[in-house]
């Protein structure tokens, strides 16, 4: 750029000097002709003939000069705009933080920025038009020739290679090689880009070191993992093996313990059907109060067991809070009206989300504690109140209150917090703890404010839905006469004897089986049953020619539907379990017509018989 510089002054100053020398020639001629114009009359015009054609040669070789002057000073504006353009290209490429050089196809040096030569020790410029042996010397050529073969070739190459700079330190280089193709496609040379990764690399090895060394822990810390792991799996043997235990005791608590309980509320049923006087009436009164003491108690004990256990299932659904506290009023208004208490309720028209059947089980846990420590002229109010998206039920009373220290302690097992005074109320302090553990199950929080002599407040928060409620669209009840068919199928004798008398003391016709061979004889020789009454847990209780794998009524209920040849309709079945879960309800539910817990209420049982046999056809001619 500075040689075709010079010359373009060079040729400037040329052509000036030449347009002077016509300028001057072109004053003498103009003074021969104006001297010689005395001399006569041919001569001056021919010397002016010459002048004039002396004169525009000498014009048009100006104008050449001007023109040839014009580019000149236009060639030296461009290479100036070209100067400054390379130094601020220099600025740039000198200050980003690597390496860059240019070479040609045949590896001369044509750019270099100052990193790249201060790298390999070079002074600013001496490298251009060098050779790649002035950087690299013959042995880094060698090596790096795969590579410059490859970029000729066409193609981007990136390396990482080690190298000496000028302090002779090692360092990691990352390479690539770019390359440079003209018009037509021809490789004329290729870009060099150059970092220092020496740093990344040794990060990189720290943090392998690191990482072996963390791999040992971790294996050490695993062994010894694994090592606690055999024996917390081993706990947890023991402990399911337990809880397999405490299942089993669950399940004879919920069938067999029952068993005689149930037996004895239906036979003290068939007793109050009997029509005795009045003493033997209130000891038989007496006896069925007594019994369903004992059948809540033993209820609570095995709820509280099966949610230690964690084997209480729940099926969340809409519930219209309306009908519940309704129910819940008409359920205690004797209750409190016996014992002179004023029981007010506040109907509410929302709907939660909750499992109905525990949400009962809870609010008549607070009702009956409300109750029981409200002395008479007390008042207990079931209301509700609106916040955000949640519906609180409240029970609030004018009872002796609890302690503000005693909070903890009331929803604890087993602890009764009451004075004295009220130690003769039956119950052994459960109530609280089943509450405050179901409403952990339906993740329902509930709070709980007191003062002591004045009363409490229980809070139960329930989440407010607009989901639609599906009532079952009931037929009117039409009553039949007595007569109908009724079979029991228990394989408890005690259960059946029981059920015999109750029922044909209310006016039907009972058949009983508790053996496989009894309840083929009923199929082959009784008559045709208007319903079906049978226990969920059976054990020797089917047909000869069933298979011996029907352990439970429900598939016995289908198998004698099949073999009487009637339709479901036709045939409803009660089922009987000691199993209050949401899940065994669930899972026959499409099965029988309906489900009776044990133990049985016989008020209960006779007016569900009423209204199953006023929903079905008769299937006995007689009934």
């Amino acid at each position: 750029m500075t040689d075709e510089l010079t010359a373009l002054k060079a040729q400037c100053a040329a052509q000036q000097a030449q347009l002077q020398k016509l300028t001057i020639i072109n004053q003498a001629l103009m003074a021969r002709v104006e001297a010689g114009s005395s001399a006569g009359a041919l001569a001056p015009y021919a010397a002016f003939q010459q002048a004039a054609v002396l004169a525009e040669q000498v014009r048009e070789r100006t104008a050449e000069l001007h023109q040839a002057y014009d580019e000149l000073r236009r060639s030296m504006a461009d290479s100036e705009s070209l100067r400054q353009s390379e130094r601020w290209i220099r600025t740039i490429t000198d200050n980003v933080p690597a390496m860059l050089a240019y070479l040609s196809a045949d590896c001369r040096y044509l750019f270099t920025n100052r990193h790249y030569d201060q790298f390999y020790g070079m002074s600013r410029g001496s490298l251009q038009n060098a050779s790649l042996l002035a950087a690299h010397g013959e042995a880094g050529r060698n090596r790096l020739q795969p590579y410059i073969n490859q970029v000729l070739a066409g193609d981007t190459v990136q390396f990482e290679i080690a190298e000496y700079n000028a302090e002779q330190q090692h360092r990691q280089l990352l390479k690539s090689y770019v390359p440079h193709q003209d018009q037509q496609g021809h490789i004329i040379g290729f870009f060099v880009l150059c970092r220092d990764i020496t740093e990344r690399k040794q990060i990189s090895e720290t943090l392998r070191q690191a990482n072996l060394h963390l791999e040992q822990r971790v294996q050490q810390r695993t062994a010894a993992l694994t090592e606690l792991n055999q024996q917390l799996e081993q706990a947890r043997i023991v402990a399911e093996q337990a809880n397999a235990s405490k299942s089993q005791f669950l399940a004879a608590v919920s069938h067999d313990v029952l068993q005689p309980l149930n037996a004895a509320r239906l036979f003290n049923g068939a007793l109050v059907d009997l029509g005795l006087s009045d003493v033997a009436g209130q000891l038989t009164q007496s006896v069925a109060n007594a019994l369903d003491d004992m059948a809540e108690l033993l209820r609570t004990l095995v709820d509280l067991s099966r949610l230690d256990a964690g084997q209480l299932d729940y099926q969340l659904t809409a519930v219209a809070l309306a009908p519940m506290i309704e129910r819940l009023y008409q359920e205690y208004l004797p209750q409190a009206q016996t014992k002179g208490i004023r029981l007010r309720v506040r109907s509410c028209p929302s709907q939660v989300i909750t499992d109905p059947a525990l949400l009962m089980r809870v609010m008549r846990n607070l009702l009956s504690n409300a109750l029981r420590y409200t002395p008479t002229g007390g008042q207990v109010l079931l209301g509700w109140r609106k916040r955000a998206q949640m519906i609180e039920l409240h029970v609030i009373d004018t009872g002796i209150g609890i302690d503000k220290s005693q909070y903890e302690a009331a929803f604890t097992a087993f602890t009764r917090l009451a004075p004295s005074a009220h130690r003769q109320e039956k119950g052994l302090g459960l109530g609280l703890a089943i509450v405050d553990k179901i409403c952990g199950l339906l993740q329902h929080p509930i709070r709980l404010v007191s003062s002591l002599g004045k009363g409490s407040l229980f809070a139960l928060s329930l989440p407010q839905t607009t989901l639609p409620i599906l009532t079952p669209i009931m037929e009117p009840i039409r009553p039949r006469g007595s007569g109908a068919v009724i079979w029991v199928v228990d394989n408890e004798l005690s259960i059946c004897q029981a059920m015999h008398h109750l029922l044909t003391g209310w006016g039907y016709v009972v058949f009983t089986a508790t053996s496989g061979s009894a309840l083929a004889s009923l199929s082959e020789t009784a008559t045709p049953p208007d319903l079906l009454i049978i226990d969920y847990h059976l054990t020797d209780c089917q047909p000869s020619d069933m298979a011996q794998s029907t352990e439970n009524g429900v598939a016995v209920a289908m198998a004698l539907r099949q073999q009487l040849g009637v339709q479901a309709s036709a045939l409803p079945i009660l089922l009987v379990t000691a199993d209050h879960s949401s899940t065994l309800a669930q899972q026959v539910k499409p099965w029988v017509t309906d489900i009776l817990y044990k133990p049985i209420k016989p008020l209960k049982l006779r007016v569900m018989l009423q209204k199953l046999l006023a929903l079905s056809g008769p299937v006995n001619p007689s009934g």
